[in-house]
């Protein structure tokens, strides 16, 4: 917390408007699990949100186990596949990690939805740190 008592996050001081938002997203949420993009707007409203809380929002909900974002469709399960798909065989024949970009060639797709892809391919649950 900062000094006047606001949730603070990467230098972000999270105003209390933004701490009922995740609070009753939470409330309505935590037994399904899943919160839809949708739902996010609902709560948001009218308040005057920026990109950065919007951030913080999704970043707190995963945090409390939730998942964020609506759920995949064969479509995206099908370029999950192709794209997890090249870069195991990628990471085999170079032996190391491929580079995105390495993946998009490989794959077929261009490299914000083979980015796309490889986050929902990690569970949500794994902490992941950039």
């Amino acid at each position: 917390m900062g000094a006047d008592g606001a949730w603070t996050c990467q230098n972000l001081d999270v105003r209390p408007v933004i701490q009922s938002i995740i609070d009753e997203l939470y409330a309505r949420h935590h037994e399904s699990g899943r919160v839809d993009l949708n739902d996010i707007a609902e709560i948001i409203g009218t308040h005057h949100v920026s990109y950065e809380e919007v951030d913080h929002i999704v970043d707190r909900l995963e945090a409390q186990g939730l998942v964020v974002g609506e759920p995949i469709d064969a479509d995206e399960v099908t370029v999950m596949k192709r794209v997890l798909g090249a870069a195991r065989s990628l990471r085999a024949s170079l032996g190391r990690n491929p580079t995105i970009t390495e993946i998009a060639l490989s794959s077929g797709h261009p490299a914000h939805v083979v980015r796309r892809a490889l986050e929902r391919g990690v569970s949500p649950r794994v902490v992941r740190s950039y």
